[in-house]
């Protein structure tokens, strides 16, 4: 894959001030820079060298898609400065002109386009020929798609990208919505729907309490008071969806407002996004909708951060943390091993301020420093000692959001501070690039206030085909379903196992359950050839093939939850305490009572009674209750899926001013009892209202809000590959419960789940391996990898012993090694014309909870030896004797019984069942 920071870094470092009459060499070398070489094109008749303008064909077989073309010949060209759409990376081949027969190549690097040299006040053209003749020329940008030059909604964003607006510290991804969202339930304030004061809150909150590495420090007054040590913004907060930026306010400091405890500060900056998902291939199965990143840091605070933004000025061997902790550094004779190198022009992150991350060694200064790119083996979000003296690093030319980039003088619109900009011309941005980071916020409280970082996150909508969209009008993915949903009423069957036949239970589902399909095993019965659903939640099971269950698509959000409600409140406020919430806030209180009524857990069986005593007091319209016992109900973990899965046309807070009617309750509430409280809010929303001041976009008063992780996590393309098949799962269950942490020990061979183990790389794994003690790992992961195994891998595929031991990186060795070169057998089966019962022993010998048929050969003996007819034992060519060998007395065992550890747990019916309900699936 080609790395665009690589090559963009590359060239920004080696461009000169003005022409070298050497375009195509220095573009094409950042390109390999990349890691991508590219082929030279012949000379043109008449020329001594390739021309730039025939490098298109050789970067187009690289993977380089056209994305722009102008014909040239007088054709009309509003721009002669810059191509519509362009982005960070794109290439520019341009035909020759007379007097320059070899064309132009050049590269954007997201504020200029770049050669050998920075045409800062040209543009792509090289020249002011160029730009007086307009010669053709073509755009291309890596792994795009092909496009023409004027592309409509259905056809740009039908492969929208998605992913979660924050990563792992080490920049891992989440694995699933109820991941992240497990992860954010540490989060004290912002939940969506109602927030801890009682007012409408149409987002999410994001803060340092659970995502300090998405916080990034500034220079508030009070700010080094509240958080010594700073912040230091490791990881962005990200777009969750492409898409394009029409709306932004980015303030050059933070605003302050007046409180009784003195000024407080916080951050009024925000961005925007404008998205179009379309799933099928008709409009009514599409949704414009916008993403919203509130309280992002200010202009100031990345001015600070440049004091630990670097570009590297020569490639410098980069050391792994852990070699340079263990190796005694005050011995001239020891080096640590290198870990790979930093290549020139890397971008990295080190503070020099950070005696902690300084060390000095024959006489020269090392830092510990983050890679913000690849660079060759070694990965962005690493941390690697390299030298940092001699000018060996440079202080980066910028450290802002990449979209800022676009706002940079050449540009026709350029960034305005303090203010609601509307962009004419949006700001193409794709899923996963950087927003921005949690700004600072000083939030008021009686007699002073509580200090955070944080970001604001809103998902909306002002499209009416939202509630058709949630239909799924043309049933995309029905073919390909991932959920299986069962309703109240449905008939239970029970398993007979001694003869593995199934018969009518007296029972019947008294709930709807909604299951991952890859997790739902199926059965047969013997005598009838019947099919049936395992349901593991109902400790029973369901006819297969039948209009219940129904097998649902990722598309059908109607049916897997997702609702909507429309309020029409009189005021934003509540849970006043005095009023009580009807309406809206009823009807959110009732969903929940019933979730509790069809909840069939004994632990949970008086739940419903609380929330119908919740209701019975609303319904009477007594003026006294506690507002947070209403929040804590209504906020409760245990059914937090049913009001996150709820989308809510409601009056936006950012639209309305503080002199319109649905403020006027709440403000006037606080005239008598809190002025100082009305003081403050009627100031806030004077700096932070800014709907109406977008005017591009039709916003409000009312628009859909969705919980943003619920909604997008649900339209995420889900992971595809032999890992995440039935097999795997069903595999995995078995061997660590689908835990990625999971792992035993050598001895004890005791089982640990829920640990660090992703956050280890593989060679703190492999280190561990090889500590055979009973503090050593042994099998490690979801797929209970063992020392062997592992190293087996890493030869094999060559893997990077310093990257992290994580899901992508466990997945990759199940595909790519332990599935198809260590055990070919399950991938011949899986993908081509092998046969299952080879690939099932394939899997014993792998995975020793798996079994195998009565007869098959099984592991040696490990007490017992082969003998000749004399009686003695048999040698083999090293004169060892050969352990005798042995073979399945019963159906099921497992390959290696009789070793004391390992027992099997699964037959070899369910699974051949498994493996051929994967391969299907896979086709």
């Amino acid at each position: 894959m080609w790395n665009k920071d690589s090559a963009i870094s590359h060239l920004n470092a080696n461009a000169h001030k003005h022409s070298q009459r050497n375009c195509a060499a220095y573009v094409t070398q950042a390109i390999e820079a990349g890691g991508m070489t590219i082929k030279r094109p012949a000379p043109r008749s008449g020329l001594k060298y390739p021309a730039a303008a025939d490098y298109g064909k050789p970067i187009n077989k690289k993977g380089f898609v056209p994305v722009y073309t102008y014909a040239g010949n007088g054709a009309p060209l509003s721009d002669v400065t810059s191509v519509p759409g362009q982005q960070a990376g794109d290439v520019v081949v341009i035909q020759p002109i007379p007097g320059h027969p070899y064309g132009h190549m050049a590269m954007f690097n997201g504020t200029q386009w770049i050669s050998d040299f920075r045409q800062e006040q040209l543009g792509f053209y090289p020249g002011h020929a160029y730009q007086k003749l307009k010669p053709a020329f073509i755009m291309y940008r890596f792994g795009a798609e092909d496009q023409s030059q004027e592309q409509n909604d259905s056809n740009k964003n039908k492969q929208l990208k998605i992913c979660f607006p924050i990563t792992k510290q080490g920049g891992q991804e989440f694995s699933t919505t109820e991941d992240i969202l497990s992860h954010l339930g540490g989060e004290s304030t912002g939940q969506y729907t109602i927030g801890r004061s009682g007012m409408w809150h149409g987002g999410i909150h994001i803060t340092h309490a659970t995502t300090p590495w998405c916080a990034l420090s500034g220079s508030a007054p009070l700010e080094a008071f509240d958080f010594p040590v700073a912040f230091k913004g490791e990881q962005a907060i990200r777009c969750m969806a492409d898409g394009e930026v029409v709306a932004y306010r980015v303030c050059k400091d933070y605003l302050t407002l007046g409180w009784e405890s003195g000024p407080l500060s916080f951050s009024g900056s925000f961005v925007l996004v404008k998205h179009y998902i379309q799933p099928g291939e008709k409009e009514s199965s599409g949704l414009h909708f916008y993403t919203l990143y509130m309280h992002l840091a200010p202009y100031s605070a990345y001015e600070s951060a440049k004091k630990i933004h670097w570009i590297t000025q020569d490639t410098l061997s980069g050391y792994s943390e852990a070699d340079w902790l263990i190796m005694d550094l005050s011995r001239s004779d020891q080096r640590p091993a290198s870990a790979g190198n930093v290549n020139k022009g890397t971008p990295v992150t080190w503070d020099a301020s950070d005696t902690s991350l300084t060390a000095t060694q024959g006489g020269r200064t090392y830092g510990l420093a983050t890679l913000n790119a690849d660079s060759g083996k070694l990965k962005s979000g690493q941390r690697v000692w390299m030298l940092v003296d001699n000018n060996n690093i440079k202080p980066a030319p910028g450290s802002g959001p990449g979209w800022w980039d676009h706002l940079v003088p050449p540009a026709k619109e350029v960034m305005v501070f303090d203010k609601t900009v509307s962009l004419s011309s949006p700001l193409p941005l794709k899923a996963g690039d950087s927003i921005g980071h949690m700004g600072y916020y000083q939030a008021p409280k009686d007699g002073g206030y509580e200090a955070r970082y944080q970001v604001h996150i809103e998902c909306n909508s002002m499209d009416d085909n939202l509630e058709k969209f949630l239909t799924n009008p043309e049933k995309v993915g029905e073919k390909n379903p991932l959920w299986l949903k069962y309703s109240p009423g449905l008939a239970l069957f029970t398993k007979d196992t001694a003869k593995c036949t199934f018969a009518k239970g007296a029972t019947s589902t008294t709930r709807t359950g909604i299951l991952p399909l890859s997790k739902v095993t199926t059965e047969t019965d013997t005598s009838t050839k019947q099919e049936y659903w395992q349901l593991r939640p109902e400790n029973a099971y369901a006819l297969k093939g039948q209009a219940e269950p129904q097998l649902l698509s990722q598309y059908d959000l109607a049916k897997l939850g997702f609702r909507t409600e429309t309020a029409e409140p009189e005021s934003f406020d509540y849970l006043d305490g005095k009023k009580q919430p009807t309406g809206f806030f009823r009807n959110l209180i009732d969903s929940l009572y019933q979730a509790a009524t069809e909840d069939t857990r004994t632990s949970h069986a008086l739940v419903k009674h609380n929330y119908q005593r919740l209701l019975d007091k609303i319904d009477s319209g007594s003026d006294r209750y506690s507002p947070m016992e209403y929040w804590r109900a209504l906020h409760n973990p245990d059914y937090r899926d049913v009001i996150q899965k709820t989308i809510v046309k409601h009056p936006s807070d950012w639209y309305f001013k503080k002199g319109d009617a649905i403020w006027q309750p709440f403000l006037n509430a606080l005239k008598k009892d809190a002025p100082e409280w009305k003081k403050y809010s009627e100031d806030f929303l004077d700096k932070m209202a800014w709907m109406q001041d977008v005017t591009s976009e039709k916003l409000g008063p009312s628009l859909w809000h969705m919980h943003p992780i619920a909604f997008l996590g649900a339209l995420i393309k889900k992971n595809t590959g032999w890992a995440h098949s039935k097999f795997a799962d069903f595999l995995g269950h078995v061997e660590s419960k689908n835990d990625y942490t999971a792992y035993n020990v050598h001895v004890t061979y005791k089982p640990h789940y829920k640990t660090n183990l992703t956050e280890m790389t593989i060679k703190e794994v492999r280190a561990s391996q090889n500590d055979s003690s009973s503090n050593g790992l042994f099998a490690t992961g979801r797929f209970q990898i063992t020392p062997d195994a592992l190293k087996g891998a890493i030869s094999s595929l060559g893997l990077d012993i310093n990257q992290k031991y994580n899901e992508e990186m466990q997945d990759k060795i199940f595909e790519e090694y332990l599935i198809k070169i260590k055990r070919p057998d399950i991938i011949n089966y899986l993908e081509g014309n092998g046969s299952v019962e080879d690939a099932i022993y394939a899997w014993a010998k792998e995975f020793a909870s798996a079994g195998v048929r009565k007869g098959k050969e099984i592991s040696p003996s490990k007490t017992e030896f082969e003998t000749l007819p004399d009686g003695n034992f048999k040698l083999d060519s090293k004169g060892h004797k050969i352990h005798k060998r042995r073979f399945a007395k019963s159906e099921g065992v497992s390959y290696y019984s009789g070793d004391g550890v390992n027992a099997a747990h699964i037959k070899p019916d369910d699974m051949v069942k498994v493996l051929m309900e994967s391969k299907n699936e896979g086709k």
